[in-house]
């Protein structure tokens, strides 16, 4: 990472540290969460759509970790907000959300974000909205989330474009999803808030095995391929491969997920916020290990 990056990660970390009552050695946005393990197996024909050695090895072993995003680490889980799923597989990191487009293009514009919706100024929010109304369309899946049984049971999604490259040389631009083989209805809020504040957590174990399948949405004609705020309008799909989630353990050492760390045939995202996430993860691991 150049001293450019470095100095725009540290300095969107201490502004989210700003909106926050995070304590240094806390996360700012995934405070609560749990690690699993398992392994990703390559659909038949994923060799053939991209020549990452994920998509060529058998199988490839898998770190995981399942977040709350919203409500610091002294939330409930049936507050409103959505879930994480973050995955290393070889040379790959996935950082995925249960929304499927993400609510700003920048990592200022989060912090932006932030600042409004914490600010307990009820016109705050109205305010950032009219200066940026690309973030009503991620507001609108939130405030029509309601909360989940398990962190087992949902979609999540991987909000930006990648490049999947072939042996040929030609890339297509798609939006990668992780999809429960057995989705699981929603609760009403009071049921959910009914559970123990951590019960996503606290029943895990019990969940497990669960298995995902990885799956690569194909952008259509108008779509515009590198706006995260954007939904596609495209409703092909081709299957990559299955994530299989075993038991609940936590890593010897934490991998320090990127949403850039990618491997040979898989291209990076070409938006901002992609950049900037990558930027602000690092910053955030150098800030809770000081």
């Amino acid at each position: 990472m150049n001293s450019t990056t470095q100095n725009t990660g540290t300095h969107l970390v201490e502004q989210l540290a700003a909106t926050s009552d995070a304590a240094p050695s806390q996360r700012l946005l995934h405070a609560r969460g749990t690690w699993a393990q398992g392994e990703f197996v390559p659909s038949p024909g994923a060799a053939g759509i991209s020549t990452a050695p994920v998509f060529a090895a058998p199988r490839t072993p898998v770190t995981a970790r399942f977040s709350t995003t919203l409500g610091g680490s002294g939330g409930h889980d049936g507050d409103p907000g959505d879930q994480g799923l973050a995955i290393r597989v070889g040379d790959l990191d996935l950082v995925t959300f249960t929304l499927p487009v993400f609510f700003v293009r920048t990592g200022a514009d989060l912090v932006a974000f932030l600042r409004a919706t914490r600010s307990g100024d009820p016109a705050a929010l109205p305010a950032f909205l009219r200066e940026h109304p690309e973030a009503e369309t991620a507001l609108g899946f939130a405030a029509k989330a309601r909360p989940v049984p398990s962190f087992t049971g949902v979609t999540y999604h991987a909000v930006h474009a990648f490049g999947l490259v072939d042996a040929a040389g030609t890339t297509r631009w798609v939006r990668l999803s992780l999809r429960p083989l057995h989705p699981l209805p929603a609760l009403e809020p009071a049921e959910a808030l009914a559970l123990p504040g951590d019960y996503l957590t606290r029943d895990l174990a019990d969940r497990l095995p669960a298995r995902f399948e990885l799956t690569a949405h194909l952008p259509g004609p108008e779509d515009e391929l590198h706006d995260p705020t954007r939904l596609w309008a495209g409703t092909g799909t081709v299957p990559l491969g299955t994530l299989a989630l075993t038991g609940v353990q936590e890593p010897s050492a934490e991998p320090p997920f990127d949403p850039l760390r990618l491997p040979p045939g898989v291209l990076a995202p070409r938006d901002r916020l992609s950049k900037d996430r990558s930027a602000a993860y690092a910053a955030a691991r150098a800030r809770r290990h000081a």
